[in-house]
């Protein structure tokens, strides 16, 4: 069961590549009732403004040793367009994943983009994290 379902999520992935308009890679920082989290996604974004794609976000925290990722939130992202304008959109935004390999986690908001050039943009996020709201801004760059 495990394999059928990794199969069709990668078959996904490649038609959504296939049929893309573009790549984008997003480093991401993200205020939350628990911390700031930082992390990335790499998503597929569709001629109508759809995406598609993954994320990794955690916690950093300074110990003696060093620096180490605490709490660490990946899963699947989808963005479905609300409003389109020529340098500012609106996005209903998804997020779905696993918190400490233990807990799933699903983080509806809402997003703006403001396209800064053609290839960069920036995207504020609002959402619900843990039954608190939670803040996050990314940029956006086209590969």
């Amino acid at each position: 069961m495990k394999r059928i379902a990794i199969i069709s999520v990668e078959m996904l992935f490649f038609i959504l590549a296939a049929n893309s308009q573009q790549l984008l890679l997003a480093p991401t920082i993200e205020k939350t009732v628990a911390g700031n989290q930082y992390g990335s996604q790499l998503l597929f974004e569709t001629k109508n403004q759809w995406s598609l794609g993954g994320f990794y976000q955690a916690s950093l925290q300074n110990t003696g040793d060093g620096t180490q990722t605490v709490n660490p939130f990946y899963g699947v992202t989808v963005n479905a367009p609300i409003a389109k304008s020529g340098k500012m959109n609106f996005y209903f935004n998804v997020r779905g994943g696993v918190v400490n390999q233990y807990f799933i986690v699903v983080a509806p908001g809402i997003e703006t983009k403001l396209k800064v050039s053609r290839y960069v943009s920036i995207s504020f996020v609002t959402s619900v994290r843990m039954t608190y709201p939670s803040a996050g801004a990314r940029i956006s760059i086209k590969i």
